[in-house]
């Protein structure tokens, strides 16, 4: 292996030695991303000369994976860096919108207890039960006049809706029936008559 070669081996190992910050850090990730560009396209260039190195060399082909592997190695890392920073990055984006959607939240509560009533509840009345004797139902209370005719045009207009639909429905049913019957007597092809039965032989 030339010392060429190797000196670009020393120089990757330098290279990758450099230390990574801290994950969860939002100031620090844009810098990181991009070092982590930059070591990739760091190690590319790497890549291309040591092949280009390797050419000149007698076990071409030797010397070309052992170009790849280093590749390879720097590219995991960094591609394991990313991922952490993706990672990092989505917990916070997923907290800001938690936070956000509890902010909401509770100006909408704010807001709700600001604009509801101020009701008091009264004390409830004591009764004393009587053997025997049931509460009375809302049907055994009297009705006003009002209440009665409100309750029997509403009757006659729920009457009256139900008719319709009734005399919608048959008049569909009809029209769906004649139709298909329509459609049979156009469609109807006379039948060939049935063959002649031949004469048995005697």
């Amino acid at each position: 292996m030339s010392p060429r070669f190797n000196a670009l081996l020393v120089g990757c190992a330098l290279g990758l030695a450099l230390p990574a910050g801290s994950a969860d850090a939002p100031a620090d990730e844009a810098p990181r991303r991009e070092r982590l560009a930059a070591e990739r396209a760091a190690a590319q260039a790497r890549y291309d000369a040591a092949v280009r190195e390797c050419q000149k060399a007698f076990a071409v082909t030797g010397c070309i994976n052992e170009a790849k592997s280093e590749r390879r190695g720097t590219l995991d890392r960094i591609a394991r860096e990313e991922a952490s920073l993706d990672d990092a990055q989505r917990r916070r984006r997923a907290e800001e919108r938690r936070q956000r959607i509890a902010q909401k939240q509770q100006a909408a509560a704010a807001r709700a207890a600001a604009s509801a009533p101020d009701m008091r509840l009264r004390e409830p009345r004591e009764i004393a039960p009587v053997a025997g004797a049931q509460r009375p139902s809302r049907r055994a209370e009297p009705r006003t006049p009002q209440e009665e005719a409100a309750e029997a045009a509403a009757a006659r207009q729920r009457a009256e809706r139900a008719r319709l639909r009734r005399e919608r429905a048959a008049a569909h049913e009809e029209a769906v029936r004649r139709r298909n019957q329509q459609e049979r007597e156009d469609g109807k092809v006379p039948a060939a008559p049935l063959p002649v039965p031949k004469a048995s032989a005697p």
